[in-house]
Protein backbone atom coordinates (compact mmCIF):
# COMPACT_ATOMS: atom_id res chain seq x y z
CA UNK A 1 0.00 0.00 0.00
CA UNK A 2 3.06 2.31 1.24
CA UNK A 3 4.84 1.87 -2.60
CA UNK A 4 0.55 2.67 -4.68
CA UNK A 5 0.68 6.01 -2.63
CA UNK A 6 4.22 6.49 -3.50
CA UNK A 7 3.62 6.25 -6.94
CA UNK A 8 0.11 7.74 -6.93
CA UNK A 9 1.92 11.33 -5.17
CA UNK A 10 4.74 11.32 -7.47
CA UNK A 11 2.55 10.34 -10.43
CA UNK A 12 0.23 13.74 -8.75
CA UNK A 13 3.04 15.68 -9.13
CA UNK A 14 4.37 15.07 -12.27
CA UNK A 15 1.66 15.06 -14.10
CA UNK A 16 0.60 18.53 -12.69
CA UNK A 17 3.92 19.97 -13.50
CA UNK A 18 3.64 18.66 -17.24
CA UNK A 19 0.26 20.27 -17.26
CA UNK A 20 1.44 23.32 -15.70
CA UNK A 21 4.44 23.52 -18.16
CA UNK A 22 2.25 22.78 -21.54
CA UNK A 23 -0.77 25.44 -19.96
CA UNK A 24 1.81 28.09 -19.31
CA UNK A 25 3.44 27.40 -22.82
CA UNK A 26 0.60 27.27 -24.51
CA UNK A 27 -0.42 30.98 -23.81
CA UNK A 28 3.11 32.69 -25.16
CA UNK A 29 2.37 34.36 -28.17
CA UNK A 30 2.87 31.71 -31.51
CA UNK A 31 5.48 34.51 -33.14
CA UNK A 32 7.44 34.45 -29.69
CA UNK A 33 7.25 30.40 -29.39
CA UNK A 34 6.97 28.72 -32.91
CA UNK A 35 4.79 25.52 -31.76
CA UNK A 36 2.63 26.99 -29.44
CA UNK A 37 -0.30 26.32 -31.29
CA UNK A 38 1.11 22.54 -30.73
CA UNK A 39 0.94 22.93 -27.29
CA UNK A 40 -2.91 24.24 -27.17
CA UNK A 41 -3.85 20.86 -28.94
CA UNK A 42 -2.20 19.11 -26.62
CA UNK A 43 -2.89 20.93 -23.36
CA UNK A 44 -7.20 19.82 -22.93
CA UNK A 45 -6.14 16.30 -23.51
CA UNK A 46 -4.35 16.30 -20.36
CA UNK A 47 -7.68 16.56 -18.37
CA UNK A 48 -7.58 12.86 -19.05
CA UNK A 49 -4.14 11.52 -16.61
CA UNK A 50 -5.45 14.46 -14.14
CA UNK A 51 -9.32 12.49 -14.22
CA UNK A 52 -7.29 8.74 -13.48
CA UNK A 53 -5.22 10.21 -10.96
CA UNK A 54 -7.86 12.02 -9.02
CA UNK A 55 -9.70 8.89 -9.45
CA UNK A 56 -6.53 7.04 -7.69
CA UNK A 57 -5.63 9.69 -5.50
CA UNK A 58 -9.74 9.44 -3.76
CA UNK A 59 -9.34 5.63 -3.65
CA UNK A 60 -6.01 5.90 -2.18
CA UNK A 61 -5.15 9.07 -0.44
CA UNK A 62 -7.81 11.27 -0.29
CA UNK A 63 -6.19 13.93 0.96
CA UNK A 64 -3.66 14.67 -1.74
CA UNK A 65 -6.24 15.43 -4.36
CA UNK A 66 -6.34 18.88 -4.59
CA UNK A 67 -3.95 18.79 -6.77
CA UNK A 68 -5.14 16.47 -9.20
CA UNK A 69 -8.62 18.83 -8.90
CA UNK A 70 -6.25 21.81 -9.27
CA UNK A 71 -4.93 20.28 -13.07
CA UNK A 72 -8.57 19.26 -13.93
CA UNK A 73 -9.62 23.32 -13.63
CA UNK A 74 -6.43 24.15 -15.58
CA UNK A 75 -7.61 22.02 -17.97
CA UNK A 76 -11.31 22.87 -18.23
CA UNK A 77 -11.96 26.07 -20.47
CA UNK A 78 -10.16 24.28 -23.88
CA UNK A 79 -12.15 21.33 -23.18
CA UNK A 80 -15.54 22.60 -23.32
CA UNK A 81 -14.90 24.96 -25.74
CA UNK A 82 -14.05 21.57 -27.74
CA UNK A 83 -16.73 19.05 -26.27
CA UNK A 84 -20.41 20.43 -26.75
CA UNK A 85 -22.66 19.15 -24.25
CA UNK A 86 -25.91 21.26 -23.97
CA UNK A 87 -29.38 21.07 -25.48
CA UNK A 88 -30.75 22.76 -28.77
CA UNK A 89 -32.83 26.01 -27.81
CA UNK A 90 -36.30 26.36 -29.34
CA UNK A 91 -35.52 28.85 -32.18
CA UNK A 92 -37.21 32.58 -31.20
CA UNK A 93 -38.52 34.75 -34.24
CA UNK A 94 -36.48 37.60 -33.01
CA UNK A 95 -33.23 35.19 -33.01
CA UNK A 96 -30.70 36.12 -35.17
CA UNK A 97 -28.34 33.25 -37.09
CA UNK A 98 -24.28 34.23 -37.44
CA UNK A 99 -22.41 30.73 -39.77
CA UNK A 100 -18.94 31.10 -40.43
CA UNK A 101 -17.64 29.03 -43.13
CA UNK A 102 -14.37 28.04 -44.88
CA UNK A 103 -15.79 27.14 -48.60
CA UNK A 104 -12.74 26.47 -49.87
CA UNK A 105 -13.57 28.73 -52.85
CA UNK A 106 -16.63 26.49 -54.11
CA UNK A 107 -13.96 23.81 -55.32
CA UNK A 108 -15.40 20.67 -53.58
CA UNK A 109 -18.23 19.59 -56.38
CA UNK A 110 -19.97 21.21 -59.06
CA UNK A 111 -22.81 23.71 -58.04
CA UNK A 112 -21.70 23.86 -54.75
CA UNK A 113 -22.37 27.82 -53.91
CA UNK A 114 -25.88 26.76 -55.46
CA UNK A 115 -26.57 23.83 -52.58
CA UNK A 116 -24.31 26.34 -49.97
CA UNK A 117 -27.47 28.93 -50.77
CA UNK A 118 -30.00 26.40 -50.39
CA UNK A 119 -28.09 25.22 -46.84
CA UNK A 120 -28.23 29.02 -45.26
CA UNK A 121 -32.13 29.15 -46.94
CA UNK A 122 -33.07 26.05 -45.01
CA UNK A 123 -31.03 27.18 -41.59
CA UNK A 124 -32.86 30.39 -42.03
CA UNK A 125 -28.58 32.34 -41.75
CA UNK A 126 -28.75 35.88 -41.30
CA UNK A 127 -25.28 36.68 -41.75
CA UNK A 128 -23.13 34.43 -43.52
CA UNK A 129 -19.02 34.78 -43.18
CA UNK A 130 -17.26 33.11 -45.62
CA UNK A 131 -13.35 32.53 -45.61
CA UNK A 132 -11.68 31.41 -49.17
CA UNK A 133 -14.32 32.67 -51.00
CA UNK A 134 -14.16 32.84 -54.66
CA UNK A 135 -16.12 35.58 -55.90
CA UNK A 136 -17.42 34.47 -59.04
CA UNK A 137 -18.59 31.80 -58.25
CA UNK A 138 -20.81 33.27 -55.23
CA UNK A 139 -23.54 34.44 -57.37
CA UNK A 140 -26.22 31.97 -55.90
CA UNK A 141 -25.52 32.96 -52.04
CA UNK A 142 -25.16 36.43 -53.26
CA UNK A 143 -29.09 36.14 -54.58
CA UNK A 144 -29.68 35.19 -50.88
CA UNK A 145 -28.48 38.08 -49.35
CA UNK A 146 -28.69 41.65 -51.12
CA UNK A 147 -26.21 43.14 -48.46
CA UNK A 148 -22.40 42.05 -49.00
CA UNK A 149 -18.99 43.07 -48.60
CA UNK A 150 -15.61 41.50 -49.79
CA UNK A 151 -12.01 41.80 -48.24
CA UNK A 152 -10.15 42.25 -49.65
CA UNK A 153 -12.25 44.31 -52.31
CA UNK A 154 -9.61 44.20 -55.32
CA UNK A 155 -9.17 40.31 -55.08
CA UNK A 156 -11.57 37.50 -56.70
CA UNK A 157 -10.18 35.44 -53.64
CA UNK A 158 -11.14 36.95 -50.70
CA UNK A 159 -13.30 36.55 -46.95
CA UNK A 160 -17.06 37.38 -47.48
CA UNK A 161 -19.71 38.94 -44.96
CA UNK A 162 -22.87 38.32 -46.71
CA UNK A 163 -26.06 39.55 -44.48
CA UNK A 164 -29.56 40.12 -45.16
CA UNK A 165 -29.96 43.24 -42.86
CA UNK A 166 -28.23 46.32 -44.12
CA UNK A 167 -24.44 47.06 -43.76
CA UNK A 168 -23.99 50.62 -43.22
CA UNK A 169 -20.03 50.73 -43.27
CA UNK A 170 -17.56 47.65 -43.99
CA UNK A 171 -13.97 47.51 -45.02
CA UNK A 172 -10.75 45.71 -45.45
CA UNK A 173 -8.68 44.82 -42.40
CA UNK A 174 -5.06 44.06 -43.13
CA UNK A 175 -2.46 42.07 -41.01
CA UNK A 176 -0.07 44.64 -42.17
CA UNK A 177 2.43 42.77 -39.44
CA UNK A 178 2.60 40.14 -41.87
CA UNK A 179 5.28 40.88 -43.80
CA UNK A 180 4.79 38.18 -47.27
CA UNK A 181 1.93 40.24 -49.70
CA UNK A 182 -0.20 37.33 -49.74
CA UNK A 183 -3.65 36.68 -48.78
CA UNK A 184 -2.76 35.66 -45.22
CA UNK A 185 -1.66 39.53 -45.31
CA UNK A 186 -5.64 40.57 -46.18
CA UNK A 187 -7.31 37.56 -45.41
CA UNK A 188 -9.85 40.24 -42.53
CA UNK A 189 -12.80 42.45 -43.01
CA UNK A 190 -15.09 44.19 -41.38
CA UNK A 191 -18.84 45.34 -41.27
CA UNK A 192 -21.44 47.05 -39.10
CA UNK A 193 -24.75 45.74 -39.88
CA UNK A 194 -27.75 47.24 -38.11
CA UNK A 195 -29.77 44.45 -36.42
CA UNK A 196 -33.13 45.06 -34.94
CA UNK A 197 -31.55 45.80 -31.13
CA UNK A 198 -28.25 47.09 -32.43
CA UNK A 199 -25.82 47.94 -34.45
CA UNK A 200 -23.23 45.24 -34.42
CA UNK A 201 -19.74 44.83 -35.96
CA UNK A 202 -19.32 41.88 -37.71
CA UNK A 203 -15.07 40.93 -38.05
CA UNK A 204 -14.52 37.90 -40.57
CA UNK A 205 -11.21 36.20 -40.46
CA UNK A 206 -9.06 34.18 -41.80
CA UNK A 207 -5.75 33.26 -40.07
CA UNK A 208 -2.51 31.55 -41.92
CA UNK A 209 -2.88 28.04 -42.79
CA UNK A 210 -0.70 25.38 -40.95
CA UNK A 211 -0.02 24.07 -44.65
CA UNK A 212 -1.02 20.55 -44.06
CA UNK A 213 -2.39 18.83 -46.53
CA UNK A 214 -5.37 15.82 -46.26
CA UNK A 215 -2.04 13.51 -47.93
CA UNK A 216 -0.01 14.71 -44.84
CA UNK A 217 -2.24 12.50 -42.82
CA UNK A 218 -2.38 9.91 -44.90
CA UNK A 219 -0.01 6.99 -44.08
CA UNK A 220 0.90 3.97 -44.23
CA UNK A 221 0.44 1.82 -40.63
CA UNK A 222 3.48 1.31 -39.39
CA UNK A 223 5.08 3.05 -36.29
CA UNK A 224 7.93 4.02 -38.48
CA UNK A 225 5.72 5.63 -41.00
CA UNK A 226 3.60 7.66 -38.75
CA UNK A 227 6.06 9.18 -36.57
CA UNK A 228 7.83 10.31 -39.67
CA UNK A 229 4.14 11.56 -41.15
CA UNK A 230 4.13 13.17 -37.40
CA UNK A 231 7.36 14.52 -37.34
CA UNK A 232 6.53 16.44 -40.34
CA UNK A 233 3.17 17.71 -39.67
CA UNK A 234 4.17 19.14 -36.51
CA UNK A 235 6.80 21.16 -38.51
CA UNK A 236 4.46 22.50 -40.88
CA UNK A 237 2.37 23.88 -37.85
CA UNK A 238 5.45 25.19 -35.95
CA UNK A 239 6.08 26.98 -39.47
CA UNK A 240 2.99 28.68 -39.44
CA UNK A 241 3.09 29.62 -36.19
CA UNK A 242 4.92 32.97 -36.31
CA UNK A 243 2.22 34.35 -38.90
CA UNK A 244 -1.02 33.78 -37.10
CA UNK A 245 0.71 35.36 -33.92
CA UNK A 246 1.33 38.28 -35.74
CA UNK A 247 -2.21 37.85 -37.15
CA UNK A 248 -3.46 37.81 -33.70
CA UNK A 249 -2.46 41.06 -32.38
CA UNK A 250 -4.35 42.76 -34.94
CA UNK A 251 -7.16 41.27 -33.92
CA UNK A 252 -7.65 42.17 -30.46
CA UNK A 253 -6.60 45.54 -31.37
CA UNK A 254 -9.37 45.49 -33.99
CA UNK A 255 -12.11 43.97 -31.00
CA UNK A 256 -10.56 46.47 -28.38
CA UNK A 257 -11.26 49.66 -30.67
CA UNK A 258 -14.79 48.69 -32.18
CA UNK A 259 -17.12 51.27 -31.75
CA UNK A 260 -19.59 49.14 -31.57
CA UNK A 261 -20.58 45.43 -29.65
CA UNK A 262 -18.65 42.76 -31.84
CA UNK A 263 -19.31 39.78 -33.73
CA UNK A 264 -15.65 37.79 -34.49
CA UNK A 265 -15.87 34.91 -36.79
CA UNK A 266 -13.44 33.24 -39.15
CA UNK A 267 -10.94 30.13 -39.73
CA UNK A 268 -8.47 30.45 -36.98
CA UNK A 269 -6.74 27.32 -38.26
CA UNK A 270 -5.92 26.19 -34.64
CA UNK A 271 -7.85 25.21 -31.32
CA UNK A 272 -9.85 27.76 -28.69
CA UNK A 273 -7.19 28.09 -26.49
CA UNK A 274 -3.88 29.42 -26.30
CA UNK A 275 -2.69 33.40 -26.38
CA UNK A 276 -5.11 34.70 -28.48
CA UNK A 277 -8.29 33.19 -27.15
CA UNK A 278 -6.93 33.91 -23.44
CA UNK A 279 -6.85 37.57 -24.57
CA UNK A 280 -9.86 37.30 -26.65
CA UNK A 281 -11.93 35.76 -23.57
CA UNK A 282 -11.13 39.52 -21.59
CA UNK A 283 -13.46 41.05 -23.64
CA UNK A 284 -15.71 38.41 -25.80
CA UNK A 285 -17.39 35.02 -25.13
CA UNK A 286 -17.08 31.86 -26.53
CA UNK A 287 -20.66 30.89 -26.23
CA UNK A 288 -19.59 27.07 -27.23
CA UNK A 289 -18.30 26.56 -23.84
CA UNK A 290 -21.63 26.24 -22.29
CA UNK A 291 -23.98 26.30 -25.29
CA UNK A 292 -22.74 24.03 -27.72
CA UNK A 293 -24.61 21.39 -29.11
CA UNK A 294 -24.44 18.95 -31.78
CA UNK A 295 -21.75 17.09 -33.28
CA UNK A 296 -18.31 17.79 -32.72
CA UNK A 297 -15.59 18.87 -35.12
CA UNK A 298 -15.36 21.28 -37.99
CA UNK A 299 -12.28 20.83 -40.30
CA UNK A 300 -13.67 17.10 -42.15
CA UNK A 301 -9.62 15.58 -43.03
CA UNK A 302 -9.07 15.23 -39.24
CA UNK A 303 -12.91 14.20 -38.19
CA UNK A 304 -12.44 11.54 -40.95
CA UNK A 305 -9.61 10.50 -38.61
CA UNK A 306 -11.50 10.87 -35.58
CA UNK A 307 -10.03 13.77 -34.25
CA UNK A 308 -13.41 16.77 -34.59
CA UNK A 309 -11.60 19.32 -32.81
CA UNK A 310 -12.87 22.64 -33.78
CA UNK A 311 -10.58 25.48 -35.31
CA UNK A 312 -13.20 27.68 -36.22
CA UNK A 313 -14.70 30.18 -34.30
CA UNK A 314 -17.72 32.27 -33.05
CA UNK A 315 -17.39 34.87 -29.99
CA UNK A 316 -19.30 37.50 -29.32
CA UNK A 317 -19.14 40.67 -26.80
CA UNK A 318 -20.38 40.15 -23.48
CA UNK A 319 -23.81 42.84 -24.01
CA UNK A 320 -24.77 40.08 -27.00
CA UNK A 321 -26.87 37.01 -25.89
CA UNK A 322 -26.29 34.05 -27.38
CA UNK A 323 -28.66 31.11 -27.20
CA UNK A 324 -26.74 28.39 -29.05
CA UNK A 325 -24.32 27.21 -31.22
CA UNK A 326 -23.57 24.08 -33.80
CA UNK A 327 -21.76 22.44 -36.29
CA UNK A 328 -23.36 21.57 -39.02
CA UNK A 329 -21.94 18.59 -40.80
CA UNK A 330 -22.47 19.82 -44.21
CA UNK A 331 -20.20 17.84 -46.64
CA UNK A 332 -20.00 20.79 -48.98
CA UNK A 333 -16.30 21.76 -47.94
CA UNK A 334 -13.25 20.77 -46.54
CA UNK A 335 -14.42 22.44 -43.20
CA UNK A 336 -18.49 22.43 -42.16
CA UNK A 337 -19.80 25.36 -40.94
CA UNK A 338 -20.34 26.97 -37.46
CA UNK A 339 -23.72 28.49 -36.70
CA UNK A 340 -24.81 30.76 -33.61
CA UNK A 341 -27.53 32.01 -32.60
CA UNK A 342 -27.98 35.73 -31.00
CA UNK A 343 -31.18 36.48 -28.92
CA UNK A 344 -33.16 39.48 -30.30
CA UNK A 345 -32.60 40.29 -26.32
CA UNK A 346 -29.70 42.68 -25.12
CA UNK A 347 -27.32 42.47 -22.05
CA UNK A 348 -27.60 46.08 -20.54
CA UNK A 349 -26.05 46.68 -17.62
CA UNK A 350 -27.77 47.64 -14.80
CA UNK A 351 -28.06 51.08 -13.27
CA UNK A 352 -25.66 53.03 -10.77
CA UNK A 353 -27.33 53.28 -7.53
Amino acid sequence: MKKRRFLIRWANRVVFLTTLLVGLGSLVSSNWLPGASLLSLIFPLLILPNVVLLLLSLRYMARKSPITMIGIGLTIIPVLAQLPFATAPEEQLDDIKIATYNVRGFYQEASVSEQIAKWTSEQNIDILCMQEIRKSAASPIAERFPFRTHAPKWSGYSVGIYSTYAIINSGSLEFDRVEKQSYARFSAGFADIILPFDTVRVLNVHLSSTGVQDGDMTVEPTREDLLEASQFVAKKIAASDLNRGLQAEHIVEWVEDSPHPVILCGDFNGVPGGNLYARLLTNLIDPYIFKGHGPMGTFEPLQRRHLPIRIDWTLHSKELIATGQYVDHIYLSDHFPLVTTISGLYQVEPPLE
